[in-house]
Protein backbone atom coordinates (compact mmCIF):
# COMPACT_ATOMS: atom_id res chain seq x y z
CA UNK A 1 0.00 0.00 0.00
CA UNK A 2 1.37 3.15 -1.42
CA UNK A 3 0.88 6.38 0.24
CA UNK A 4 2.22 9.84 -0.80
CA UNK A 5 3.14 11.82 2.03
CA UNK A 6 4.45 14.96 -0.38
CA UNK A 7 1.93 17.20 1.17
CA UNK A 8 2.30 15.83 4.75
CA UNK A 9 6.41 16.80 3.91
CA UNK A 10 5.21 20.14 2.62
CA UNK A 11 3.47 21.17 5.50
CA UNK A 12 0.18 21.73 3.26
CA UNK A 13 -2.11 19.15 5.43
CA UNK A 14 -0.58 17.77 9.47
CA UNK A 15 -1.79 14.62 8.72
CA UNK A 16 -2.89 12.16 5.88
CA UNK A 17 -5.99 9.56 6.56
CA UNK A 18 -6.44 6.21 4.73
CA UNK A 19 -8.75 3.48 4.92
CA UNK A 20 -8.21 0.55 2.64
CA UNK A 21 -8.81 -3.18 1.57
CA UNK A 22 -5.02 -4.33 1.24
CA UNK A 23 -3.94 -7.63 -0.16
CA UNK A 24 -1.00 -9.33 1.04
CA UNK A 25 -0.88 -12.23 -1.15
CA UNK A 26 1.77 -12.23 -2.59
CA UNK A 27 3.35 -12.40 1.20
CA UNK A 28 2.13 -16.12 1.70
CA UNK A 29 4.59 -18.00 0.02
CA UNK A 30 7.33 -16.55 3.02
CA UNK A 31 5.44 -17.77 5.54
CA UNK A 32 4.12 -21.95 6.06
CA UNK A 33 2.41 -21.14 8.98
CA UNK A 34 -0.38 -18.93 7.75
CA UNK A 35 -2.05 -20.75 4.63
CA UNK A 36 -4.62 -17.24 3.45
CA UNK A 37 -5.43 -14.09 4.58
CA UNK A 38 -8.58 -12.73 3.67
CA UNK A 39 -10.75 -9.33 4.19
CA UNK A 40 -8.03 -7.43 5.65
CA UNK A 41 -8.33 -3.85 6.07
CA UNK A 42 -6.31 -0.74 7.72
CA UNK A 43 -7.40 2.47 8.61
CA UNK A 44 -5.29 5.24 9.75
CA UNK A 45 -3.42 8.14 9.94
CA UNK A 46 0.33 9.83 9.18
CA UNK A 47 1.13 12.61 10.73
CA UNK A 48 4.63 14.04 11.21
CA UNK A 49 5.84 14.25 15.31
CA UNK A 50 8.06 16.56 17.26
CA UNK A 51 11.32 15.27 15.76
CA UNK A 52 10.20 15.94 12.07
CA UNK A 53 9.70 11.98 11.51
CA UNK A 54 6.89 10.45 10.00
CA UNK A 55 4.71 8.07 12.44
CA UNK A 56 2.08 5.47 11.26
CA UNK A 57 -1.20 5.12 13.31
CA UNK A 58 -3.56 2.77 12.51
CA UNK A 59 -6.27 -0.28 12.61
CA UNK A 60 -5.26 -3.14 11.00
CA UNK A 61 -7.94 -6.33 10.68
CA UNK A 62 -8.73 -9.10 8.69
CA UNK A 63 -8.71 -13.01 9.22
CA UNK A 64 -6.08 -15.41 8.81
CA UNK A 65 -6.92 -19.23 7.43
CA UNK A 66 -3.93 -21.28 9.88
CA UNK A 67 -3.20 -24.94 10.20
CA UNK A 68 -4.68 -27.15 13.36
CA UNK A 69 -1.85 -28.24 15.23
CA UNK A 70 -2.63 -31.47 15.37
CA UNK A 71 -5.60 -32.39 12.26
CA UNK A 72 -3.74 -29.50 10.18
CA UNK A 73 -7.56 -28.86 9.25
CA UNK A 74 -8.19 -25.00 8.40
CA UNK A 75 -8.66 -22.34 10.81
CA UNK A 76 -10.14 -19.23 10.91
CA UNK A 77 -8.28 -16.57 12.93
CA UNK A 78 -9.36 -13.06 13.52
CA UNK A 79 -7.45 -10.55 13.98
CA UNK A 80 -7.87 -6.74 15.17
CA UNK A 81 -4.30 -4.88 15.87
CA UNK A 82 -3.35 -1.19 16.45
CA UNK A 83 0.35 0.06 14.46
CA UNK A 84 2.20 3.28 15.88
CA UNK A 85 4.94 2.95 14.47
CA UNK A 86 7.85 5.64 12.65
CA UNK A 87 8.05 4.95 9.10
CA UNK A 88 11.40 5.60 6.81
CA UNK A 89 10.47 9.67 5.68
CA UNK A 90 13.32 9.65 2.92
CA UNK A 91 10.68 9.28 -0.09
CA UNK A 92 7.63 11.09 -0.78
CA UNK A 93 5.82 8.33 -1.81
CA UNK A 94 6.18 4.88 1.11
CA UNK A 95 4.97 1.50 0.53
CA UNK A 96 3.34 0.29 4.22
CA UNK A 97 3.06 -3.26 3.28
CA UNK A 98 5.67 -4.90 4.90
CA UNK A 99 4.72 -3.07 8.28
CA UNK A 100 1.47 -4.28 7.82
CA UNK A 101 2.20 -7.70 6.86
CA UNK A 102 4.98 -7.99 9.89
CA UNK A 103 2.15 -6.69 12.32
CA UNK A 104 0.26 -10.04 10.72
CA UNK A 105 3.11 -11.94 11.66
CA UNK A 106 2.69 -10.96 15.11
CA UNK A 107 -0.55 -12.30 15.71
CA UNK A 108 -0.41 -15.36 14.85
CA UNK A 109 -0.78 -17.40 17.57
CA UNK A 110 1.20 -20.04 19.29
CA UNK A 111 -1.33 -22.83 19.35
CA UNK A 112 -4.01 -23.03 17.18
CA UNK A 113 -7.02 -25.28 17.37
CA UNK A 114 -10.28 -26.05 15.61
CA UNK A 115 -12.13 -27.06 18.79
CA UNK A 116 -11.62 -27.32 22.68
CA UNK A 117 -12.02 -31.11 22.87
CA UNK A 118 -9.52 -33.08 23.55
CA UNK A 119 -8.08 -35.14 20.92
CA UNK A 120 -7.32 -38.73 21.33
CA UNK A 121 -4.56 -39.54 19.13
CA UNK A 122 -2.59 -43.59 19.53
CA UNK A 123 -1.00 -45.96 17.26
CA UNK A 124 0.91 -48.98 17.92
CA UNK A 125 2.35 -48.75 21.52
CA UNK A 126 1.77 -44.68 21.72
CA UNK A 127 -0.57 -42.15 22.55
CA UNK A 128 -0.25 -38.65 22.89
CA UNK A 129 -1.95 -37.95 26.67
CA UNK A 130 -2.23 -33.66 28.27
CA UNK A 131 0.68 -33.34 30.65
CA UNK A 132 -2.04 -33.15 33.81
CA UNK A 133 -2.87 -36.90 32.96
CA UNK A 134 0.88 -37.80 32.53
CA UNK A 135 1.45 -36.22 35.68
CA UNK A 136 -1.63 -38.33 37.48
CA UNK A 137 -0.34 -41.78 35.74
CA UNK A 138 3.03 -41.01 36.96
CA UNK A 139 2.21 -40.76 40.66
CA UNK A 140 -0.19 -43.79 40.37
CA UNK A 141 3.23 -45.59 39.39
CA UNK A 142 5.52 -44.92 41.80
CA UNK A 143 3.35 -44.71 44.60
CA UNK A 144 4.12 -48.21 46.34
CA UNK A 145 0.66 -47.78 48.65
CA UNK A 146 -1.70 -46.64 45.01
CA UNK A 147 -3.21 -49.33 45.71
CA UNK A 148 -3.88 -50.07 49.39
CA UNK A 149 -7.13 -47.73 48.98
CA UNK A 150 -8.58 -50.44 46.74
CA UNK A 151 -7.18 -53.48 49.16
CA UNK A 152 -8.89 -52.01 52.06
CA UNK A 153 -12.08 -51.43 50.37
CA UNK A 154 -12.25 -55.18 49.29
CA UNK A 155 -11.56 -56.13 53.25
CA UNK A 156 -14.37 -54.14 54.64
CA UNK A 157 -16.70 -56.02 51.87
CA UNK A 158 -15.78 -59.46 53.56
Amino acid sequence: MKIDVTKLKTYQVNKIHFNDKVDLSEYLLTDYRINDVRDIMVDGNITINEEDELELSARLTGVMILKDDITLEPVEYNFDTNIEENVDDNQYIIDITDILWQNILVEVPSKVRKTNEEVTLSGDGWRVISEDKYKEEREKQNNPFANLGELLKTKEDK
